[in-house]
C-alpha cells in the first residue's frame, strides 16, 4: 500500500482525540515516588510515572540537569501518545513522544547553542567529525528505540550535510520481522560530538486492528511474479521517442488500473483497490476546474508617436499594430457560435504579444476574452483565446459553478455530435485525422458536473499517437462548447507497423522492469463496534481499521515509459541527470581523487561525469568551479546559461564585464584571487602595506594581489611548491584548483 494513503489513513484515526491532560512538576515541587504517586495504578499520574521510567530506561537518560518537566497525554480510543518535556533555565530542553506502552515515535534536543544548521558567519568549510562515526551513533540510537521485530534500513543517498552545516542527517525504513512495512525514519546527529539532536518515525500502531504475522512465504516470489503479471495490461501506441524528434514509434505503454498483490501465505491474487473501495473509503476525491488569472485589459488605442518615447519603445509599440479591438474581437468570437455566448456578456480583454521572435518577423499576438453570465447566485465564466490580428479561434476554457437543480438535457451522444461537428468545422485537417481516443461522461448524481469531455488523437496504421489531440468538453445545459484545446503538429511523420512483437512478449519484458517484493501489505479489516475499545470509534467517522499481510507487490527500481515495440526492450524516461555534478569516471587514479570526489559529495565541481582534472583552466572553469562553492549549479550546454554565469559573477564582484574572456588562461594568483572574493575576502585581501607572504617569488605576485597570496597562506589554501615558491603567474590545472578550494573548506 502506497505510503501516502497508509499516512492519510492514520492521520484520520489519530484526529479522533477524546482529551488531552498536562502535568508539571518543578525543581522546587519534586514529584512523588512513582510507586506511592497513586493507589491507583491506572490513574493518570502513576501511567505517566510509568511511561516516564520506560523512556528513561530505554534511552539511559540522565535528567538530573532539567529543572521542569512536563507530560502531556492525548487520549485516542485506539492509543494514548505521551510528551514528556524536560527544561532547565539555561534554555536546554528534551521533547519526547513515546506510546504508552514507552515506544518512542520521536525525540527532539535543543540547546540555545543550537540556532540552526547552518552558520552563516563563518567561512564556507565542510561539517566538523566524521559522517561515518555519526552515524554509527545514529544506529546506536536506533537501536535502542526500535522494537524487538524491527531493524532500520538506511538509505545511502539520505544524508543531506551541506556546507557549514552543524549536524548530519540520516534517514531510512523500519523493517518488521526483516522485511518493508512502509515506515520511515530520519535521525540528526550533530557534527561536532555525535550527539542524536532528533529523530522521528512513522508508527500505525493506532490503526492496526492485528498485529504483523510472521515472515514465512508459503510462496515464492517467482509464482507471485506470474500472478501479478496477469494484472498488467499495455497498449500499443506511436510516441516520440524524444522532445524534438518529429517521427513517431510504437511502443507498448502500461494501462494502469487497480493495485494488486499476492499473498505470501495462501498464493492468492488480491485486488487492493477493490477491497479499500468495499471498505467505504471514500477520503479521495477529484474536482475539476480552475480560473485563468486575469490580465489587466489592453489600452483600445495606440498612443501617438512622441519624441519622448525612446526607439525601443517605439519598436514594441509596432507589435501591436493591427490586433482587433476588444468589440472587433467580441464580434468576431460570436461568429463562432456554437460556443453558445448569445447569454454570456463581454467582460475583459486582455492582449499577449509574442517574444523572442527573429529580427524581421511579426510577432503572433494572443487576445484572452472573458465573458460570463450569472445564473441565479452563481458565475458562469467562458475564456476564449483568439489570434488578435484575425480572430481566428486558439482556445476555450469555461469555470464556474451551476445551482443544483439546473436542467442538463443534453445527452452524451449529442454531445459528441456537437463536438465532432465543432471539430470539423473548425480543425478540419487535424480532425480528418484523429479518432476519438477516450471520452466520460457527465455523471448526473454530481451536481458540480455540467459538461460532457471528449479526447480525439491522431490514428495512423491503426495506432493512436496521443501526443496529437484535440479535446473538447461540451455544456450538457445547452450543448455548447465550454472547452476546446487542440494540440496537433502536422509535421509528425509515423514509422512503419512491420516487425512488431506481440503484446504477450510486450507483457513479459514489462513485467522484467519490476521486481518482486515480499513486504507487509495493508488490508482494510471490519471493525466490531460493540467491543471496547471500538466502541468509541462508532459514530466518529472511523468505518474500518487495517491489518498488516504478508504479501509481494510489483516495484520498479527507476520508472520506465514502456516497451519498444520492435525490439522488446524497455525504455527508460529520457530523463538524464546531466546537470548532477559527479561522480566523476575519469579521476579513479589521479592524485586529487580524494579532495575531487569530497567536494562533488556537497555539489561542488563541474556537472557531468567527467572532471577533466588535468585540463588548464579557463576563466569560465574557474567561475563554475567558484560559484558552485555558492551553491549556483550552471549547465552551460542550455541556451543564456553562459550569460546566466558572468551575470551572477559579476554581482559577487568576482570580475567586471571588461574582463570577460571565457577561453583564457587564468593563473594561479587569479584562482587564489577568486576564490578568496567569492566567500567574501577581497576587501581584506586588497588591504596594501601589511602583507608578506613568505613565498620566495613574492616579488613575482601582480600588483595589489599580493594580500591574497599572504591570505591564502595563511588559511592554507596553498603552500609553497619546490624552493617555497607560489610560482603566481603559472597555469592551473582544474585538479590543483579543486585542491586549493579543498584546502580552505576543510579549514
Amino acid at each position: 500500500m502506497k505510503r501516502k494513503l497508509l499516512a492519510l489513513i492514520l492521520a484520520l484515526a489519530m484526529a479522533c482525540t477524546l482529551a488531552t491532560s498536562g502535568f508539571a512538576t518543578t525543581a522546587a515541587e519534586e514529584p512523588a515516588d512513582p510507586a506511592t504517586a497513586s493507589a491507583d495504578a491506572d490513574s493518570t499520574d502513576a501511567r505517566l510515572a510509568k511511561v516516564t521510567e520506560l523512556v528513561k530506561k530505554t534511552l539511559d537518560l540522565d535528567t538530573d540537569a532539567y529543572t521542569s518537566f512536563y507530560g502531556d497525554v492525548e487520549e485516542n480510543p485506539l492509543a494514548q501518545v505521551w510528551y514528556l518535556s524536560w527544561s532547565n533555565e539555561d534554555g536546554e530542553s528534551l521533547s519526547i513522544e513515546a506510546m504508552e506502552d514507552g515506544k518512542i515515535t520521536s525525540y527532539y534536543y535543543y540547546s540555545p547553542s543550537e540556532e540552526g544548521t547552518v552558520s552563516s558567519s563563518d567561512l564556507p568549510h565542510f561539517p566538523a567529525g566524521d559522517p561515518a562515526a555519526a552515524q554509527k551513533a545514529a544506529e546506536a540510537f536506533i537501536a535502542k528505540v526500535l522494537e524487538k521485530n524491527e531493524t532500520a534500513d538506511f538509505d545511502e543517498d539520505y544524508n543531506t550535510s551541506r556546507l557549514n552545516a552543524t549536524e548530519y542527517r540520516f534517514g531510512g525504513d523500519i523493517l518488521v520481522n526483516g522485511v518493508p512495512a512502509d515506515l520511515g525514519f530520519n535521525i540528526r546527529v550533530r557534527c561536532t560530538d555525535n550527539k542524536v539532536m532528533s529523530f522521528n518515525r512513522d508508527d500505525n500502531a493506532p490503526m492496526l486492528l492485528e498485529d504483523y504475522p510472521d515472515a514465512k512465504a508459503a510462496v515464492d516470489a517467482a509464482k507471485a511474479a506470474q500472478s501479478l503479471r496477469t494484472t498488467l495490461e499495455m497498449k500499443l501506441e506511436y510516441v516520440l521517442p524524444e522532445v524534438d524528434a518529429t517521427q513517431a514509434v510504437l511502443r507498448y505503454l502500461p494501462v494502469y488500473g487497480d493495485d494488486y498483490y499476492v499473498d505470501a501465505k495462501t498464493g492468492e491474487l488480491v485486488n487492493l483497490t477493490e477491497l479499500y473501495e468495499k471498505a467505504g473509503e471514500g477520503i479521495f476525491s477529484t474536482m475539476n476546474g480552475g480560473a485563468a488569472n486575469d490580465s489587466a485589459e489592453a489600452p483600445e488605442a495606440s498612443p501617438e508617436e512622441d519624441k519622448s518615447l525612446s526607439q525601443a519603445e517605439l519598436e514594441g509599440i509596432a507589435k501591436l499594430e493591427g490586433v482587433l479591438t476588444k468589440e472587433e474581437l467580441d464580434a468576431a468570437i460570436r461568429k463562432i457560435t456554437a460556443l453558445g455566448l448569445g447569454d454570456y456578456t463581454l467582460g475583459s480583454a486582455s492582449y499577449s504579444v509574442e517574444r523572442d521572435t527573429e529580427e524581421g518577423e511579426t510577432p503572433d499576438v494572443t487576445a484572452y476574452v472573458r465573458y460570463g453570465k450569472q445564473v441565479d447566485q452563481y458565475t458562469l465564466t467562458r475564456a476564449v483565446t483568439v489570434d488578435a490580428r484575425t480572430g481566428k479561434l486558439l482556445r476555450v476554457s469555461s469555470y464556474g459553478n451551476l445551482p443544483k437543480d439546473t436542467e442538463r438535457p443534453i445527452t452524451f451522444a449529442e454531445a459528441q455530435a456537437k463536438a465532432e461537428a465543432f471539430l470539423k468545422e473548425q480543425n478540419p485537417e487535424a480532425y480528418a485525422r484523429a479518432a476519438l481516443y477516450d471520452s466520460t461522461e457527465m455523471n448526473p448524481e454530481n451536481t458540480w458536473e455540467w459538461t460532457h469531455y471528449f479526447n480525439f488523437c491522431e490514428k495512423q496504421n491503426g495506432y493512436f499517437y496521443a501526443g496529437n489531440a484535440l479535446t473538447v468538453s461540451v455544456d450538457a445545459t445547452d450543448g455548447s462548447i465550454a472547452e476546446y484545446y487542440p494540440n496537433f503538429n502536422l509535421d509528425i511523420t509515423f514509422d512503419s507497423t512491420e516487425g512488431i512483437i506481440t503484446e504477450d512478449k510486450a507483457i513479459d519484458a514489462w513485467l522484467a522492469t519490476y521486481d518482486t517484493t515480499l513486504h507487509y501489505v495493508y488490508i482494510p479489516a471490519a471493525i466490531d463496534f460493540s467491543k471496547p475499545p471500538y466502541d468509541a470509534l462508532e459514530g466518529m467517522g472511523v468505518s474500518y481499521l487495517v491489518k498488516p499481510a504478508l504479501g509481494y507487490s510489483l516495484t520498479q527500481e527507476t520508472s520506465v515509459q514502456g516497451i519498444d515495440a520492435k525490439t522488446g526492450e524497455p525504455v527508460r524516461y529520457n530523463r538524464p541527470n546531466d546537470d548532477a555534478i559527479g561522480p566523476y569516471t575519469d579521476v579513479s587514479a589521479h592524485w586529487a581523487k580524494a579532495q575531487i570526489e569530497k567536494l562533488a559529495s556537497f555539489d561542488i565541481g563541474f556537472q557531468g561525469d567527467k572532471f577533466q582534472p588535468d585540463k588548464t583552466l579557463t576563466q569560465v572553469d574557474l567561475l563554475v568551479l567558484a560559484l558552485s562553492v555558492q551553491g549556483y549549479n550552471f549547465d552551460l550546454t542550455e541556451d543564456g546559461t553562459l550569460d546566466n554565469l558572468y551575470a551572477t559573477a559579476y554581482r559577487y564582484g568576482l570580475l567586471t564585464k571588461e574582463e570577460r574572456d571565457e577561453d583564457a588562461k587564468v593563473t594561479r594568483i587569479q584562482v587564489v584571487k577568486m576564490i578568496l572574493d567569492s566567500i567574501g575576502m577581497g576587501s581584506i585581501a586588497k588591504l596594501e602595506g601589511i602583507y608578506k607572504t613568505g613565498f620566495a617569488d613574492e616579488a613575482d605576485i601582480p600588483a595589489g594581489l599580493v594580500g591574497y597570496a599572504a591570505l591564502a597562506k595563511g588559511l592554507g589554501i596553498v603552500a609553497g611548491a619546490g624552493s617555497n615558491k607560489f610560482l603566481p603567474n603559472d597555469g592551473c590545472t582544474r585538479a590543483e584548483a579543486a585542491v586549493m578550494l579543498y584546502n580552505l573548506l576543510s579549514k
